[in-house]
């Protein structure tokens, strides 16, 4: 009986068993015709050693030649092949528990065989207990349910299925898309409306989503849409640099599914189903005006489905979830996730990147270059090769700057100080002062005021002090309108200041009212 049990074993290792038909054939033609195992194994296209394990085991089983013709395959089978069964006396394991103890985090094969073998002494070795546990594992077709660590994997991705939300003051209809998350072991769901699949809404449900668990997984399986991948590469996908903020800011890792393979994210599949036929199908009827109506009605229906039980499980989404889940899972950070949105723009000319029609200032030297801007609801960072430099209050008039006087080399610094000017005309005299307080005041450009200051304050140089307050004292006389450097120029290259100091001249003709020659030129 031993040599039978042996012999028993070493066929059992083979991996492909060989047709009913054939093996009559082998005891036809050993036992009927007396060939030799090595023609039969030539015959039929066998290894001799198969031949030689078909034999014995015929020969254990009691078999001869002929065999009897009720003898069906099954019944032959049976012979051949006959099923073990465990050892008499031998405690068995409860798979079922062993199953549902490898679905918490850390939980290893070889720790349940530790506990259940201190109890169980004359129970199998490891070896024996994990081909057992496969076995059943086969027998159940549960082959996924490994990978579903307690806290793990969040999977993500929107409904087929949208509905439709009207506009109450113009009647407009939009598809709310539906963004469905839930946990892989205790499948635990989440589901938001949101206007669209874009990045602010992803990213958004995101938040929310985290916030109803109140914790953190370790890994967000998604789909490769494109707010979530840039690029759907297949070995290395390259993911929205938004999305890897987000990551960033929670201590997430992304793994994108395959392109086209469903199976990557079967369970929130199945979940995308749940809540089709059981929330979305029931919400059908109804007319909704907003989208956070649209969310009120889906919140009931959703803690129905979490409360429903399972059918095969033991206990409800939820009780699986602060079960298994809720402990494996780390804590939300102190400060919620702020979206912004990358970019790479360039610096031109004047030091200035510009984003949804504003402009911001970088240091001089970065100008021509391209720099990683990342913009918030309240801010505007700019980097160069991952090193800040410079950071602005987010502007939301189109046209307007925000430059930082830090930013600018030292000579348009010099040009563009006010108070510079001011002093220096104060220096000068009253009517200087008077002039260009007057210039800088202007709505006109300042850049252009700046440059006609400049000029004016420049000719001290070359007429002295004396005369340019003559000749800014004239130009206050006749008004604004001479308020600019070519004219105090030509009042001073003329010598008009200077005929002035000798005369008493006539009251001037000048008014602002009166356009001039100079009009019409």
């Amino acid at each position: 009986m031993a040599l039978t049990q042996v012999f028993t074993n070493l066929f059992s290792m083979s991996r492909i068993r060989i047709s009913m038909q054939d093996i009559r054939r082998i005891l036809c033609y050993y036992y009927g015709k007396r060939y030799s195992k090595r023609q039969i194994a030539t015959y039929l296209g066998l290894s001799p050693g198969t031949v030689r394990n078909y034999l014995r085991r015929a020969e254990a089983a009691g078999l001869c030649w002929p065999v009897s013709e009720d003898l069906t395959d099954a019944a032959l089978a049976s012979l051949l092949f006959p099923a073990r069964d465990p050892s008499p006396g031998r405690p068995q394991p409860d798979w079922r528990e062993v199953h549902q103890q490898l679905a918490r985090k850390g939980m290893t094969l070889e720790r349940i065989w530790h506990v259940w073998i201190q109890e169980n002494p004359t129970g199998y070795s490891y070896g024996h207990f994990c081909a057992c546990y496969k076995q059943w594992c086969r027998s159940r077709k549960v082959t996924m349910r490994l990978e579903h660590k307690a806290g793990d994997p969040l999977y993500v991705d929107f409904a087929g299925k949208t509905i439709p939300v009207i506009d109450p003051m113009t009647g407009e209809v939009t598809p709310a898309q539906i963004f469905v998350a839930t946990l892989g072991c205790s499948q635990y769901t989440y589901v938001e409306a949101v206007p669209d699949q874009r990045l602010r809404s992803w990213i958004g449900a995101h938040v929310r989503c985290l916030e109803f668990f109140g914790a953190l997984p370790i890994l967000i399986v998604c789909d490769n849409l494109k707010a979530a991948v840039s690029r759907a590469f297949r070995k290395h996908p390259e993911l929205n640099p938004t999305y890897v903020d987000f990551a960033r800011h929670y201590g997430l890792i992304l793994a994108p599914a395959r392109v086209r393979k469903p199976q990557d994210k079967s369970v929130v599949e199945l979940a995308v189903k749940f809540v089709t036929s059981r929330i979305l199908t029931s919400l059908e009827t109804r007319e909704f005006f907003s989208m956070e109506e649209l969310n009120q009605a889906i919140r009931p229906l959703l803690d129905k489905l979490n409360d429903h039980p399972f059918q095969k499980r033991p206990g409800s989404r939820r009780s699986q979830f602060q079960e298994l889940d809720l402990p494996a899972m780390r804590p939300l950070p102190a400060e919620r996730y702020m979206f912004r949105v990358y970019k790479v723009l360039k610096a031109s000319f004047d030091y200035h990147i510009q984003t949804d029609g504003c402009y911001y200032s970088v240091p001089n030297r970065y100008a021509h270059q391209k720099i990683d801007v990342w913009i918030s609801e309240h801010t505007v960072d700019c980097f160069y090769q991952c090193t800040p430099i410079a950071t602005h209050v987010r502007l939301w008039t189109k046209g307007s700057k925000s430059t930082n006087p830090n930013h600018m080399p030292r000579h348009h610094r010099w040009y563009q100080d006010r108070e510079r000017f001011l002093a220096k005309a104060r220096a000068m005299g009253p009517n200087p002062l008077c002039v260009v307080e007057a210039m800088l005041d202007r709505p006109a450009h300042q850049e252009q005021a700046f440059r006609s200051i400049t000029g004016i304050l420049q000719l001290q140089e070359r007429y002295g002090r004396e005369r340019l307050e003559a000749a800014c004292a004239i130009a206050r006389s006749v008004g604004e309108k001479l308020y600019k450097y070519p004219r105090i120029a030509s009042i001073l290259k003329t010598g008009r200041d200077q005929h002035a100091a000798k005369t008493n001249p006539a009251p001037s003709l000048w008014h602002e009212n009166i356009r001039g020659a100079d009009y019409y030129r």
